[in-house]
């Protein structure tokens, strides 16, 4: 994975989420969530989970959760200053989820996305994803969001 002195990943820690400072969409979510609990649940996996940063600061946090054998949950979290460096941090979320699903045998690795929320539809297409199904009243808030899938071999 390339790297630079301005921008590099590293292993995801439960305080990097609270240092991001979010776009309004993830914030106004996160109002919603137990961010403990998802801190726990971040950390119990986080070998699976990676954050990107550039000149000290946290772009962006992302990771693949895994549900049972075989299955795992893609998360993304990105800062306000993401686009930034957009370019980088699509290669390299696609660059390591193939390499957490490949190297944790993931066969489905599946992701859900607000369905109002179009540059996160296009992006997780772009990543190699494909909508499954509609999920109504699905996020915290009561709006609907589509499964998204990848399987890996």
């Amino acid at each position: 994975m390339k790297s630079s002195p301005k921008r590099w990943i590293q292993q995801y820690e439960p305080w990097h989420m609270d240092a991001l400072s979010m776009r309004w969409r993830e914030e106004d979510t996160f109002k919603l969530v137990d961010r403990d609990l998802d801190k726990i649940l971040k950390k119990t996996n986080k070998g699976c989970s990676f954050t990107g940063f550039a000149e000290d600061k946290i772009i962006g946090c992302a990771g693949i959760l895994p549900l049972w054998d075989g299955v795992g949950h893609a998360w993304v979290v990105m800062g306000k200053d993401y686009k930034k460096h957009r370019i980088w941090i699509h290669k390299q979320v696609k660059s390591m989820f193939f390499k957490i699903a490949v190297g944790m045998g993931f066969q489905r690795v599946q992701a859900n996305v607000q369905a109002d929320f179009y540059d996160a539809l296009r992006w997780i297409e772009a990543l190699g994803f494909t909508c499954e199904s509609t999920l109504k009243r699905y996020g915290p808030d009561g709006k609907d969001h589509y499964m998204y899938v990848r399987f890996f071999e």
